[in-house]
């Protein structure tokens, strides 16, 4: 198989898994929490996308299939996906929280270097390695947890009144 056809494959195929993760795992009755998770993730990650992009921290080739709907897709399907699916099992339990961004970003950065090796999705340019990737999937993961503990305490407030 060439590395295009695997690129397009790729792409729309952890995009079909994760919709239909999504409608097994997601909790439907907490949609009126998650959702506005998945909004600000996708916010950030649309914004980060194309900082990286006019920074020249990444690039999208011509020869990618997806090109260039691939920012807008990842950034209004794929991370609101994984960031409402790793809302959802956050607890109160600290042990358990660090476990799960252990999980989310050992994932993320499993399947960046698959995309990085494998495909043309995008390409590091000279100021772009793994190490500050982990960074950023780490920090988005922080972001998720500091919005929803934010969000949270926004609905009290509004309750109480």
């Amino acid at each position: 198989m060439n590395k295009v056809t695997w690129t397009g494959i790729f792409f729309y195929g952890n995009i079909i898994i994760l919709i239909i993760l999504l409608f097994i795992l997601l909790d439907k009755r907490r949609l009126k929490e998650l959702i506005p998770i998945a909004l600000f993730i996708s916010i950030e990650n649309y914004t980060v996308e194309i900082l990286g992009l006019h920074y020249h921290i990444w690039k999208y080739p011509l020869e990618n299939p997806g090109y260039p709907e691939v920012t807008i897709l990842s950034s209004l399907i794929y991370f609101p996906i994984v960031a409402m699916l790793f809302s959802q099992y956050l607890s109160k339990n600290i042990k358990k929280n660090i476990l799960l961004i252990i999980l989310f970003v050992s994932m993320n950065m499993i399947i960046e270097v698959i995309t990085l090796k494998t495909s043309y999705l995008f390409i590091y340019g000279e100021k772009m390695n793994l190490w500050i990737a982990f960074f950023m999937y780490l920090s988005a993961y922080l972001l998720i947890i500091l919005f929803k503990h934010f969000y949270e305490k926004l609905n009290l407030r509004m309750e109480k009144r």
